[in-house]
């Protein structure tokens, strides 16, 4: 898979990603969070939770690897990331949160996708800087 068709792919995944939790009944907050210690995908809230959202899309149907792919560093720094964005936004300090994964599946022989969401896909890892 080139370059181009990976980062296409992924930007198609986090649009239906979002659309998903949309339908779910989640409120989008923010998407594509960028901080100096990393970046988050999705910021969702419904119900009291701020949830941040980490989409994985895949051409392999393999929820193991997909999961696999969101490392203890890669938590880390969605977790400090997570962190920044409540010390930014006073208005959730009082929401509960937790970290999501959303994985969307692409099957290119029908060119379609599916969507596996994963709520308490990982706890908080922290870190002693950011």
């Amino acid at each position: 898979m080139n370059k181009h068709y990976s980062k296409e792919l992924s930007s198609i995944g986090e649009d239906i990603a979002a659309k998903h939790l949309i339908s779910c009944g989640y409120n989008i907050v923010c998407r594509n969070y960028r901080e100096r210690c990393g970046e988050i995908d999705i910021i969702v809230e419904k119900d009291q939770h701020l949830v941040f959202v980490e989409v994985k899309t895949r051409s392999s149907h393999n929820i193991h690897t997909a999961m696999a792919s969101i490392s203890i560093s890669k938590q880390r720094k969605i977790t400090d990331t997570a962190l920044q964005y409540i010390n930014q936004h006073q208005q959730f300090c009082k929401h509960f949160f937790r970290f999501d994964a959303v994985i969307v599946f692409y099957c290119p022989h029908t060119d379609t996708f599916s969507v596996k969401h994963f709520p308490d896909a990982f706890y908080p890892v922290f870190s002693q800087t950011c």
